[in-house]
């Protein structure tokens, strides 16, 4: 665990925001919508990572999360208070809509609605994984000084 695992981490999370964006460009909106939430979710986990915590395998992290990373002198309060926001708004709503995503074929959901919620998410979704980044870097900075 640590800073190894958390940058390999973040770069599936950079792979699944690339792959949104494709698939947004190709009009494959459930895919994107998935992915944005797998880049979100696991941006997360690689900062949990960062921290020495093992994340849990399933995809709601919110509770995890608030106790580990809102709570660490290790990131600055500014950051700290970001990730609260990203893990009380765009998360939950990201999870509620990746089963959306996932079983189009068991909701009646048009194409249309689709689209706009995928893009709704599109720039908080790159957000999330920039600011996520931001807080590896910072971590991984906090770390060295105390080398």
């Amino acid at each position: 665990m640590g800073i190894g695992i958390s940058e390999k981490a973040m770069e599936t999370a950079e792979s699944w925001i690339k792959t949104a964006e494709t698939m947004a460009k190709e009009g494959v909106y459930n895919t994107c919508l998935y992915s944005e939430e797998m880049a979100v979710e696991i941006s997360l986990k690689a900062v949990l990572f960062a921290l020495g915590i093992e994340p849990p395998k399933n995809h709601n992290i919110i509770e995890i999360v608030e106790n580990n990373i809102v709570n660490s002198q290790k990131i600055s309060k500014l950051n700290r208070d970001k990730i609260k926001e990203m893990v009380r708004s765009l998360l939950p709503e990201l999870l509620g809509n990746r089963q959306t995503s996932g079983y189009t074929f068991n909701y009646n959901i048009d194409e249309e609605s689709l689209e706009k919620i995928a893009l709704k998410y599109m720039e908080p979704s790159k957000k999330a994984v920039l600011l996520c980044k931001d807080v590896l870097s910072e971590i991984s900075k906090n770390t060295s000084k105390k080398l």
